[in-house]
């Protein structure tokens, strides 16, 4: 099965599972852990540019997570991760969560949004961008961590396909 069949049916499953999962939470506190979510995954990209990429999510993620970066390879654990964000260098990563949900068993939750690479949290400049799809856990003491990361790349537009003015 090619990679990007395997996301799109990933992330098929996920979201089955969760309009699926258990009926302990109302969709009052539904919604408000929805919304708890995603200031979850805001502190978390704020984090990446205070922190550093690698420090980021080593410090949120589950210890089995996985990674299905665009144009590579999946990375399983947490360690594993870091270490490959790590070569970033002096890059640096940012995104904007756009939504999140979450299960009725209020211990599963996605949010998703768009990412961009900076060629240093300094300067700003974008290197690459795209979207992604968490997967987030959350534990008996109720915190969210990373469960999976799921990531594209978007294709830069060239001069010849950019809408003309």
């Amino acid at each position: 099965m090619r990679l990007q069949t395997r996301i799109t049916f990933t992330a098929s499953v996920l979201l089955v599972a969760l309009q699926l999962g258990g009926c302990s939470g109302s969709a009052a506190t539904q919604a408000a852990e929805a919304q708890r979510l995603l200031q979850v995954d805001r502190a978390f990209a704020a984090s990446s540019l205070d922190q550093g990429t690698a420090a980021a999510f080593f410090a949120n993620m589950t210890e089995d997570a996985l990674q299905l970066p665009a144009n590579a390879a999946p990375v399983q654990g947490r360690k594993r991760i870091r270490d490959r964000l790590g070569n970033l260098g002096a890059q640096a990563l940012d995104w904007t969560p756009q939504q999140a949900e979450v299960s009725r068993s209020l211990d599963l939750g996605w949010t998703w949004g768009e990412w961009r690479l900076y060629r240093s949290a300094a300067s700003k400049e974008v290197v690459a961008r795209g979207k992604y799809l968490n997967v987030w856990k959350r534990g008996a003491d109720g915190v969210w961590k990373l469960a999976a990361d799921i990531g594209n790349q978007q294709e830069e537009e060239s001069q010849e396909s950019a809408p003309s003015s």
